[in-house]
């Protein structure tokens, strides 16, 4: 019963339909039947789109003045060279629709250069656009980190909600491809990343920080730094919370498939029918020394990668159910290892030889089904 649940539960949203001649259609959230309608704005054909010519100022200029509820379009398959920043602030309900565009920088820049940063607002939308960094050495070597510039991410979103990346690809970062955090004292809620393409960077794939409400699904990954998925708040007063990772699929990358440590609360996660080619599914939740995390769910992720090390390891959770994944692990090596985790069930997994090592006192807890968040547009 509970396994129909949780397939239930996991199961992928529909992608929203395209844009229509005059206007953007966008769903409100589950409900309500209302359809929001966009004036399109198209950026300015003064605006340089072949890449010859940084147009940052001009296009920050243009964006600024841009009323809240438009459609921003950009030039068919156009290429802009941008070697600073885009800010998206304090606006509300903007799609800017790419059309295939490249936003794209060919030098170092700072440590703080992200190619798109979008802070408090809500409503924002990217799609059918590619982002591209300029690190050379992007990928899984040693020289792709560079700590003088891992601030670079392809998106930084802080503090908005109901923000949407749709068939976006974004590739060769300094820093992460995507990075959710905190704008001020406001958690981004709602976020939606779905059907785009992530390829070559320096750090993190995703990282949620600060987050309530995430679906990341049907993406693919490769050649990821680090951790693919980092579910990291920075302090105790940051917190994830319901974070769905659904049927994506990941290839290379150096580190953790999902990585959990951090010093604030990571609850109510669902990882689900994730496909993992050449990269094992290791998944490490350490919470800082006194608290613990509640209500993870790891269920029909796949890896054709041998672990040759206990690939999934949770500490001090409350509430755990990790079933149905196939995994090849070494010898007798756990596929799961357990430390201090109270109400878990760890079965019907296909791993080596021992499914589940456990350490500490025998305890009880209720696992709590995580909600998935009402996204709008995703039904």
């Amino acid at each position: 019963m509970l396994a129909a649940l949780l397939v239930a539960t996991a199961a992928c949203g529909t992608a929203p339909s395209g844009f229509e001649a005059q206007a953007a259609e966008r769903s409100a959230p589950a409900g309500r039947a209302v359809l929001v309608s966009q004036p399109i704005v198209f950026v300015p054909s003064y605006i340089d789109s072949t890449g010859k010519t940084d147009v940052t100022n001009a296009l920050q200029s243009f964006i600024d003045n841009v009323d809240n509820n438009r459609l921003i379009r950009f030039h068919k398959n156009g290429r802009y060279r941008v070697e600073g920043t885009l800010f998206v602030t304090d606006k509300n309900d903007l799609t800017f629709d790419g059309q295939n565009a490249t936003i794209f920088a060919t030098t170092t820049g700072t440590l703080e250069r992200s190619q798109w940063w979008i802070s408090d607002g809500s409503g924002i939308i990217f799609r059918n656009m590619i982002v591209k960094g300029a690190n050379p050495y992007a990928g899984v070597s040693d020289k792709a980190y560079n700590p003088k510039y891992e601030k670079q991410h392809g998106f930084r979103i802080e503090g908005t909600s109901d923000i949407e990346l749709s068939h976006v690809t974004v590739t060769d970062t300094y820093g992460d491809f995507v990075y959710v955090a905190r704008y001020v004292d406001e958690t981004p809620t709602n976020v939606w990343i779905h059907d785009s393409k992530f390829a070559r960077n320096g750090r993190q794939g995703i990282s949620l920080v600060a987050a309530n409400g995430v679906v990341i699904e049907r993406n693919s990954f490769v050649d990821t730094r680090r951790g693919t998925i980092d579910l990291e708040p920075n302090g105790p007063n940051q917190s994830v919370t319901d974070a769905f990772i659904l049927n994506n699929t990941i290839g290379a990358g150096r580190l953790f498939f999902i990585a959990s440590h951090g010093k604030g609360p990571v609850s109510d996660i669902v990882v689900t029918g994730n496909r993992l080619h050449q990269h094992v599914m290791s998944i490490d939740v350490v919470p800082l020394a006194g608290q613990r995390r509640k209500d993870w769910i790891v269920t029909n992720n796949t890896s054709d990668m041998n672990s040759t090390q206990r690939p999934i390891r949770f500490i001090n959770v409350d509430g755990l159910l990790v079933t149905g994944n196939k995994q090849p692990v070494s010898g007798k090596l756990p596929g799961v290892e357990l430390t201090n985790v109270c109400g878990a069930t760890v079965s019907n997994n296909v791993f080596g030889s021992v499914q589940v090592l456990q350490h500490g006192p025998t305890c009880s807890a209720v696992l709590t089904v995580p909600t998935q968040p009402a996204i709008p547009g995703r039904s």
